[in-house]
C-alpha cells in the first residue's frame, strides 16, 4: 500500500464516497442519518484521503461562532486506516482543514488528544501546535 492517494471534500452531494472505507479510519460504522445531519451543516466539514475509491483517511472539524471572540475551528476527528498509518495521509488531511480555515479568515484551530496517544500528539506537534496542559471532563447521561 503506497501513499497514491487523492483528497475530497465531503458534502451532501458526494457523499457516496464514504461507502468503502478501511478499517480504522472512522471509530464506528457511518450511521446514514447521522451523517445526513452532519453534511447539512455548514458548520461541519470533512475532508477524505482516497486510494483506489477506498476511504483511508478522514478530518472532520466544526466552527464555532462565538459572540465575544473570532471564529475558532475545532478538530474533532482525525483518522487513518489500519494499514495506511505513517504515509502522509492525515498531515495532508490537516493540511487541507489549515488551508481552508486560512481562506475564511480563521485565525485560531484547536484540537484535543489522550495524553497517552504518542503518535497523535507526534503529529500535532509536527504542524507547529503546541500542547499546553489542558483539563477535559467527559460528561455522560
Amino acid at each position: 500500500m503506497g501513499a497514491s492517494f487523492v483528497t475530497e471534500w465531503i458534502s451532501p452531494q458526494n457523499k457516496h464516497l464514504l461507502e468503502r472505507v478501511a478499517s480504522g479510519v472512522f471509530d464506528h460504522a457511518i450511521d446514514h442519518d447521522r451523517l445526513d445531519r452532519y453534511l447539512s451543516s455548514t458548520g461541519n466539514w470533512m475532508c477524505i484521503a482516497l486510494e483506489s475509491g477506498l476511504v483511508v483517511g478522514m478530518c472532520m472539524a466544526v466552527i464555532h461562532d462565538h459572540p465575544d471572540k473570532p471564529t475558532e475551528l475545532f478538530l474533532d476527528e482525525i483518522g487513518t486506516g489500519d494499514d495506511w498509518r505513517r504515509q502522509g495521509i492525515a498531515r495532508s488531511l490537516m493540511q487541507m482543514m489549515f488551508d481552508r480555515a486560512d481562506d475564511e479568515g480563521i485565525e485560531e484551530i484547536w484540537l484535543g488528544t489522550e495524553p497517552d496517544n504518542v503518535p497523535a500528539r507526534r503529529l500535532y506537534e509536527s504542524t507547529g501546535a503546541n500542547g499546553e496542559e489542558a483539563i477535559i471532563y467527559y460528561l455522560e447521561w
